[in-house]
């Protein structure tokens, strides 16, 4: 069992993993991946914040070179797993089809730039939620520079970031809807830098004021009312998947339900001793749900492949689906110990 990780979030993320599974390996359950990226992206701003607020209060003055070494450690984290992997698409790509992938679309994939303004069905499908992370990783420390050269007070600063990313993002979403593309909303890179803003600011919040337990309770409750409210109106008012990916209203609201709950999970603790085994079980999940993410399309539709003359039977299909979960998890299992891991233990230390 690893020390100094918080069970709560552990257990978030395995939830949020087991979401995108359960869309992707069961067509009749595809709406819940909606609900395992948005949790993801509340997850990512909420640790990300805790990061950001700290380097940017603890020193007397926001340099770059502060900067260069946040985004250092987030690309020695995230990089080289994602790069391995659209090596593999690739190679994925030209097996099935037996044709190169254009290089256009590999060109902007290496940089994360395949949905910057667009959403693009690409080879590598899974990705634009990666393209949402890894820019406002980028962007946020940007614009927070520049605004500390105003010479505000710092929390008045953090807070104005926060807002010119949920403001600029809102705008966004609104004129990507009057151009007509308002189908992919969801997916477009510029227009969801919001769903990662809103984990960033309970993190600020749980940090600046010391959220107490009265305090915590009101947020989680909103979290939760919030929340029932999109899962009513997406699961059983009829609305259409395609509705969910188009409408700022969900966008706004599925993120910041759980970015509002965090906090409250986040100090959960798992006290059954003789249940131990779950708790290793869920952080396992945990630690392996980056490689998870980018590994189980590929193994997926391999494994359908290969399986494809016996999956015409209810019972062939199925047992095809629980081999790719199997291996999935094998595989990411391998690839979080021998190549996740060791890469993202050369990042360097923190500064400041």
């Amino acid at each position: 069992m690893l020390k100094n990780r918080s069970f709560g979030l552990d257990l978030l993320r395995a939830i949020a993993i087991s979401l995108v599974l359960l869309a992707h390996f069961v067509k009749a359950f595809d709406k819940l991946g909606f609900w395992g990226v948005e949790l993801f992206f509340a997850l990512s701003g909420f640790l990300i914040g805790k990061i950001l607020w700290n380097s940017f209060n603890q020193n007397q003055y926001y340099s770059f070179p502060l900067i260069i070494n946040f985004w250092q450690r987030r690309w020695w984290r995230t990089i080289p797993n994602y790069w391995l992997f659209l090596l593999v698409m690739i190679v994925y790509q030209l097996f099935r089809s037996n044709q190169l992938t254009n290089w256009d679309i590999i060109l902007k994939s290496i940089f994360f730039l395949q949905n910057f303004s667009n959403r693009e069905v690409v080879f590598f499908s899974v990705s634009w939620s990666l393209c949402v992370e890894e820019w406002f990783y980028l962007t946020f420390p940007l614009v927070l520079f520049l605004l500390a050269k105003l010479k505000l007070n710092k929390q008045v600063t953090f807070t104005i970031c926060i807002v010119v990313f949920t403001i600029c993002s809102i705008l966004l979403r609104s004129y990507f809807i009057q151009k007509g593309v308002g189908h992919s909303l969801r997916g477009i890179t510029l227009a969801r830098l919001d769903a990662i803003v809103f984990g960033v600011f309970t993190a600020n919040a749980l940090q600046l004021i010391n959220l107490n337990i009265k305090l915590k309770f009101y947020m989680l409750w909103s979290g939760i009312i919030l929340l029932c409210f999109c899962i009513f109106k997406i699961h059983f008012s009829g609305i259409s998947y395609e509705e969910i990916r188009s409408q700022q209203l969900y966008l706004i609201l599925a993120p910041l339900s759980f970015a509002l709950i965090i906090p409250s999970i986040e100090k959960l603790n798992f006290s059954a001793n003789q249940f131990k085994w779950i708790e290793l079980s869920i952080q396992k999940m945990s630690l392996w749900s980056y490689s998870i993410y980018l590994s189980h399309i590929p193994i997926l539709f391999t494994v359908y492949y290969l399986t494809e003359s016996f999956r015409t039977t209810n019972l062939g299909n199925i047992f095809s689906k629980i081999i790719g979960l199997f291996l999935t998890l094998f595989i990411s299992a391998i690839i979080y110990q021998y190549f996740e891991k060791p890469l993202t233990n050369k990042r360097p230390k923190e500064i400041g």
